[in-house]
């Protein structure tokens, strides 16, 4: 028996150090959630010239400019704290309660975007409307009608 939990002992070694190794010397993934494991700086870079960019692509007007801040504001992601649990509490009840508070922040965002979008002359609302296409597509991006597909 022990020179059976050796040998398993042994191989699971040998597998984890060429799994390894394999790992360091494969090309990294094109992640489709980069920005997740990018350095905070250029994060936060990246997000202020996006939001740039539609400042300018809405034309924001100085009285515009205090509901434009409260929904940027609102939109600044926030370290995502673990809440105390109670060491009792089940999965569902876990889960409920990260959902509630994702909910909350959603809230947030949403009633900063109504209130940024009341502001907005009917020109920006369909510059807006047009960024918030169905399922977060541009609506520039669309093919032309009888454009010939991607595949071939």
């Amino acid at each position: 028996m022990n020179q059976l939990l050796k040998s398993l002992l042994v191989a699971g070694l040998l597998f984890a150090g060429s799994a390894a190794a394999y790992a360091d010397d494969a090309p990294a993934p094109a992640s489709a959630h980069k920005g997740l494991h990018m350095d905070p700086a250029k994060r936060e870079e990246m997000r202020a010239k996006h939001l740039q960019a539609l400042h300018d692509k809405l034309k924001i007007q100085p009285q515009q400019e205090a509901a434009w801040q409260a929904f940027t504001a609102s939109m600044k992601p926030e370290k995502m704290e673990k809440p105390p649990m109670d060491a009792n509490a089940t999965a569902p009840e876990k889960m409920e309660s990260m959902m509630q508070r994702q909910q909350a922040r959603m809230q947030q965002h949403l009633d900063a975007l109504k209130a940024f979008y009341a502001q907005l002359t009917p020109e920006q609302q369909k510059t807006m409307d047009n960024l918030h296409g169905p399922r977060g597509k541009r609506q520039h991006h669309k093919k032309p009608e009888g454009a010939a597909p991607a595949n071939g």
